[in-house]
Protein backbone atom coordinates (compact mmCIF):
# COMPACT_ATOMS: atom_id res chain seq x y z
CA UNK A 1 0.00 0.00 0.00
CA UNK A 2 2.79 2.42 0.74
CA UNK A 3 4.28 1.70 -2.66
CA UNK A 4 1.22 2.96 -4.45
CA UNK A 5 1.16 6.09 -2.32
CA UNK A 6 4.64 7.13 -3.41
CA UNK A 7 3.95 6.17 -7.00
CA UNK A 8 0.87 8.39 -7.17
CA UNK A 9 2.58 11.22 -5.37
CA UNK A 10 5.48 11.35 -7.83
CA UNK A 11 3.09 11.45 -10.76
CA UNK A 12 1.22 14.45 -9.33
CA UNK A 13 4.29 16.58 -8.48
CA UNK A 14 5.59 19.07 -11.00
CA UNK A 15 9.30 19.61 -11.60
CA UNK A 16 11.64 21.51 -13.87
CA UNK A 17 12.45 20.19 -17.28
CA UNK A 18 15.98 20.01 -18.57
CA UNK A 19 15.22 22.81 -21.04
CA UNK A 20 14.04 25.11 -18.23
CA UNK A 21 17.19 24.45 -16.22
CA UNK A 22 19.39 25.17 -19.24
CA UNK A 23 17.60 28.50 -19.82
CA UNK A 24 18.16 29.49 -16.17
CA UNK A 25 21.86 28.59 -16.36
CA UNK A 26 22.28 30.60 -19.58
CA UNK A 27 20.58 33.65 -17.99
CA UNK A 28 22.85 33.42 -14.94
CA UNK A 29 25.88 33.19 -17.26
CA UNK A 30 24.82 36.30 -19.17
CA UNK A 31 24.23 38.28 -15.97
CA UNK A 32 27.62 37.18 -14.62
CA UNK A 33 29.40 38.25 -17.81
CA UNK A 34 27.91 41.72 -17.36
CA UNK A 35 28.50 42.04 -13.60
CA UNK A 36 32.04 40.65 -13.22
CA UNK A 37 33.82 43.30 -15.35
CA UNK A 38 32.00 45.98 -13.40
CA UNK A 39 33.25 44.54 -10.11
CA UNK A 40 36.80 44.25 -11.47
CA UNK A 41 36.74 47.91 -12.50
CA UNK A 42 35.56 48.84 -9.00
CA UNK A 43 38.57 47.04 -7.54
CA UNK A 44 40.92 48.97 -9.82
CA UNK A 45 39.30 52.27 -8.85
CA UNK A 46 39.63 51.37 -5.16
CA UNK A 47 43.35 50.69 -5.61
CA UNK A 48 43.68 54.00 -7.43
CA UNK A 49 41.99 55.79 -4.52
CA UNK A 50 44.37 54.10 -2.10
CA UNK A 51 47.48 55.31 -3.88
CA UNK A 52 45.89 58.78 -4.24
CA UNK A 53 45.63 58.94 -0.43
CA UNK A 54 49.29 57.95 -0.18
CA UNK A 55 50.26 60.69 -2.65
CA UNK A 56 48.14 63.22 -0.76
CA UNK A 57 50.25 62.53 2.32
CA UNK A 58 53.41 63.01 0.28
CA UNK A 59 52.12 66.37 -0.99
CA UNK A 60 51.51 67.57 2.58
CA UNK A 61 55.03 66.49 3.50
CA UNK A 62 56.35 68.32 0.41
CA UNK A 63 54.54 71.51 1.49
CA UNK A 64 56.10 71.25 4.95
CA UNK A 65 59.54 70.64 3.47
CA UNK A 66 59.19 73.69 1.22
CA UNK A 67 57.95 75.85 4.11
CA UNK A 68 60.97 74.92 6.22
CA UNK A 69 63.78 74.78 3.64
CA UNK A 70 62.56 77.08 0.86
CA UNK A 71 63.18 74.45 -1.84
CA UNK A 72 61.05 71.63 -3.21
CA UNK A 73 61.86 68.10 -2.04
CA UNK A 74 63.95 66.13 -4.51
CA UNK A 75 63.56 62.57 -3.24
CA UNK A 76 62.10 60.16 -0.70
CA UNK A 77 64.66 61.25 1.89
CA UNK A 78 63.42 64.83 1.77
CA UNK A 79 59.82 63.68 2.22
CA UNK A 80 61.05 61.42 5.03
CA UNK A 81 61.69 64.48 7.20
CA UNK A 82 57.91 64.72 7.64
CA UNK A 83 56.41 61.33 6.84
CA UNK A 84 57.40 57.67 6.66
CA UNK A 85 57.78 56.81 2.99
CA UNK A 86 56.85 53.14 3.13
CA UNK A 87 57.13 50.94 0.06
CA UNK A 88 56.65 47.29 -0.70
CA UNK A 89 59.96 45.77 -1.73
CA UNK A 90 58.18 44.02 -4.59
CA UNK A 91 55.81 45.23 -7.28
CA UNK A 92 53.40 42.34 -6.82
CA UNK A 93 50.32 42.71 -4.63
CA UNK A 94 50.46 39.00 -3.85
CA UNK A 95 53.88 39.45 -2.20
CA UNK A 96 52.95 42.65 -0.35
CA UNK A 97 49.51 41.90 1.04
CA UNK A 98 49.71 41.19 4.76
CA UNK A 99 53.48 40.75 4.73
CA UNK A 100 55.17 43.28 7.00
CA UNK A 101 58.68 42.02 6.32
CA UNK A 102 58.21 42.93 2.64
CA UNK A 103 57.85 46.63 3.42
CA UNK A 104 60.51 49.17 4.22
CA UNK A 105 60.93 52.87 4.81
CA UNK A 106 62.53 53.95 1.55
CA UNK A 107 63.36 57.40 3.02
CA UNK A 108 65.68 55.66 5.49
CA UNK A 109 66.96 52.76 3.38
CA UNK A 110 67.48 54.69 0.11
CA UNK A 111 66.97 58.41 0.84
CA UNK A 112 68.04 59.56 -2.64
CA UNK A 113 65.36 57.43 -4.35
CA UNK A 114 63.12 59.30 -6.78
CA UNK A 115 61.21 56.14 -7.76
CA UNK A 116 59.69 53.57 -5.40
CA UNK A 117 56.80 51.11 -5.09
CA UNK A 118 53.54 51.96 -3.37
CA UNK A 119 52.76 50.26 -0.07
CA UNK A 120 50.47 47.84 -1.92
CA UNK A 121 53.04 46.96 -4.58
CA UNK A 122 50.56 47.94 -7.29
CA UNK A 123 52.10 51.27 -8.35
CA UNK A 124 55.43 52.88 -9.18
CA UNK A 125 55.61 56.29 -7.52
CA UNK A 126 57.89 58.99 -8.93
CA UNK A 127 58.86 62.39 -7.58
CA UNK A 128 60.52 65.22 -9.48
CA UNK A 129 60.31 68.83 -10.53
CA UNK A 130 58.59 69.43 -13.83
CA UNK A 131 58.39 73.17 -14.39
CA UNK A 132 59.87 76.06 -12.49
CA UNK A 133 58.75 75.78 -8.87
CA UNK A 134 56.48 72.79 -9.61
CA UNK A 135 56.81 69.37 -8.02
CA UNK A 136 55.16 66.29 -9.53
CA UNK A 137 54.40 63.08 -7.65
CA UNK A 138 52.84 60.46 -9.90
CA UNK A 139 51.73 56.84 -9.58
CA UNK A 140 51.74 54.47 -12.54
CA UNK A 141 50.25 50.99 -12.26
CA UNK A 142 52.57 48.01 -12.47
CA UNK A 143 51.90 44.67 -14.12
CA UNK A 144 50.88 42.01 -11.64
CA UNK A 145 51.53 38.92 -13.73
CA UNK A 146 55.30 38.57 -13.61
CA UNK A 147 58.42 39.39 -11.63
CA UNK A 148 59.47 42.05 -14.12
CA UNK A 149 58.82 45.65 -13.20
CA UNK A 150 56.90 46.51 -16.36
CA UNK A 151 54.16 49.11 -16.20
CA UNK A 152 50.54 48.21 -16.84
CA UNK A 153 48.05 49.43 -19.43
CA UNK A 154 45.19 47.72 -17.59
CA UNK A 155 44.89 50.01 -14.55
CA UNK A 156 44.35 53.66 -13.65
CA UNK A 157 47.09 56.05 -12.54
CA UNK A 158 47.31 59.16 -10.40
CA UNK A 159 49.10 62.49 -10.94
CA UNK A 160 49.70 65.29 -8.49
CA UNK A 161 51.55 68.57 -8.31
CA UNK A 162 52.63 71.30 -5.92
CA UNK A 163 53.34 74.82 -7.17
CA UNK A 164 55.79 76.33 -4.72
CA UNK A 165 55.19 79.88 -5.92
CA UNK A 166 51.43 79.82 -5.34
CA UNK A 167 51.09 76.96 -2.84
CA UNK A 168 48.51 75.32 -5.12
CA UNK A 169 48.21 71.55 -5.13
CA UNK A 170 46.25 69.21 -7.36
CA UNK A 171 45.60 65.49 -7.53
CA UNK A 172 44.07 63.84 -10.60
CA UNK A 173 42.73 60.30 -10.64
CA UNK A 174 42.90 59.44 -14.32
CA UNK A 175 39.79 57.94 -15.90
CA UNK A 176 41.64 56.27 -18.75
CA UNK A 177 43.65 53.11 -18.22
CA UNK A 178 47.34 52.92 -19.02
CA UNK A 179 50.59 54.18 -17.62
CA UNK A 180 51.05 56.49 -20.65
CA UNK A 181 47.90 58.35 -19.58
CA UNK A 182 49.57 59.50 -16.35
CA UNK A 183 50.80 62.97 -17.23
CA UNK A 184 52.60 65.67 -15.28
CA UNK A 185 50.25 68.40 -14.11
CA UNK A 186 50.74 72.15 -14.11
CA UNK A 187 49.53 73.66 -10.87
Amino acid sequence: MTTGFFKNRLKDEDGFTLAELIVVVVIIGILSSIAIPSFQDSTKKARQSGVAAQISSYLKAAQSFYAEYGVLPRNAGDLGNYINVIECRYHLISKCKGQKNHQRNIAVDTPTATVWNSTSGMYTITIGTTWKNTLAINARAQRQDSNSSLLSNDDYGVSSCLNAATGATSIVLWKEKGYQKVLNLRC
